[in-house]
Formats: C-alpha cells, structure tokens, sequence
C-alpha cells in the first residue's frame, strides 16, 4: 500500500493505539503477494526488523513483529526474532535525510550475539514502512553475514519519496 490516506492512519492507530485488526488484515494481503511471487514457497524463517526493548516495552509491542507474526501464520512459516537487535537512540528514522538514515541504520543495527544458526536459509525480513530502503538494507546485509542465503524484505506500506528524503 502507499503509505498514505487512510494507510497512515491504519499504521500510526498500530503503533500507538494498539490496533491489531490492521495487521491481521495486511498479513492477509501481503500472504497474497508472496505467494503470487514465489517468495513464501522459498522463506525458511520469517523476522522483523528490530525495535529497542525500551520501546516495545513502551507501546506493549513492535509492530513490525506483529506484522511479521501473523504473515507467518498466514503462511506458515517459522519465525525468529532474536537475530538482530538494536541499540538505544532517539533519532527517529522518518525525520532524517536518506543519507542521514543510511548512516543511522548502520549504527543502530547488529547481529544478536546468540542468534540461531541461519546459514544456507531464506529469510523474510519485515518492516512497517518501506521510505529509502536504508533499514531494510542494512538489516539484511547482518543476515546476510550471519550465513543467509537469500534475505526478501516485505513492508506493508511505503512511501512516495518527497524532496525531504532524496539525497
């Protein structure tokens, strides 16, 4: 979906009011696609990108998570969210430039010390919302080097570049 309308408000009434009906209902969709492109017959595990646990502990959940979660129901797809992690910081990713957010991701992104053995595996990565791509690249360049073999990203919505996110 682009992530605008009556998108934006689904997403932010995810985020902070705790509604899971949208996410239930874009895994639905989203289910659709990624059969329809052969990419749920290939993903071996399905992950999000990670929010720091100040914050999921802030709004009861990560909401990529949630969308990830019930995309993997709906598939059928293990699930494994203790691959990447992420540090503290208070920059907010839809306030910054996309060199800004290319820079930022890759300091606030890594590897989970203990995380499982994913060598030769397909991984379905998740985010929210889809703007530069700097979050989703950075992430699966981590799985990448964990051993992954292929990383799909999968974002419910994205955004129509405006002139604040151009280089």
């Amino acid at each position: 979906m682009r992530y605008e309308d009556i998108c934006v408000k689904a997403i932010h009434q995810l985020k902070d009011d705790r509604q899971l009906n949208f996410a239930e209902y874009s895994a639905k969709l989203l289910g659709n696609v990624l059969r329809k492109n052969g990419i749920a017959q290939q993903a071996d595990i399905i992950t999000s990108v990670p929010m720091h646990r100040s914050k999921r502990r802030k709004r009861g959940y990560d909401q990529a998570q949630k969308l990830a979660h019930f995309t993997a129901a709906e598939l059928g797809i293990k699930e494994n969210y203790r691959l990447l992690g992420r540090t503290k910081d208070t920059a907010e990713q839809h306030t910054l430039t996309a060199s800004e957010r290319k820079t930022h991701a890759e300091e606030i992104y890594f590897s989970l010390p203990d995380h499982a053995d994913i060598k030769g595996k397909n991984v379905l990565l998740f985010d929210d919302v889809y703007t530069t791509g700097s979050t989703l690249n950075v992430c699966s360049g981590l799985l990448k080097n964990m051993g992954a073999k292929n990383v799909f990203c999968a974002a419910i919505a994205t955004t129509l570049l405006d002139e604040k996110h151009k280089e």
